[in-house]
């Protein structure tokens, strides 16, 4: 795939130590019932995946209340704002049930340029961060 302005936003080089860049592709990303074209970079780390989205928006402050949303009838606080890169991003831990029960998953969003970005999901809050300030912005 080609470089372009969107992919620059998702690191393919110089990357943190133990993260492997798969590649990168064009996806849909469902956000409150609409689908938003994205694209995605999958990395490997320590044999799970993660990835980092983005997808292009004027209005990306609506873009990122309407993926909040998705967590309005959680019987708990899924946000916590945090800072990376000079900027404000909020930090999302929802549970996925699997053979161990309920477990933790984190996402990282925020708004960069005229994108939001995804960066997400493990049980692993730091590795996200690790990969989300690997974008440099």
């Amino acid at each position: 795939m080609p470089q372009t302005a969107d992919s620059e936003l998702i690191p393919q080089i110089n990357l943190p130590e133990g993260f492997s860049y798969i590649g990168l592709h064009e996806t849909s990303v469902d956000i409150s019932g609409s689908s938003e074209k994205a694209l995605e970079g999958s990395y490997r780390y320590n044999g799970d995946d993660i990835y980092v989205q983005t997808i292009r928006s004027n209005d990306t402050a609506s873009l990122i209340q309407k993926y909040k949303d998705i967590y309005k009838d959680a019987n708990y606080n899924p946000f916590e704002e945090v800072s990376f890169n000079g900027h404000k991003a909020t930090q999302i831990k929802f549970y996925v049930t699997d053979y161990r029960g309920q477990q933790p998953r984190y996402t990282l969003i925020w708004a960069a340029k005229e994108h939001m970005i995804i960066v997400g999901s493990l049980s692993d809050n730091k590795t996200v961060m690790t990969l989300a300030i690997a974008t440099r912005y």
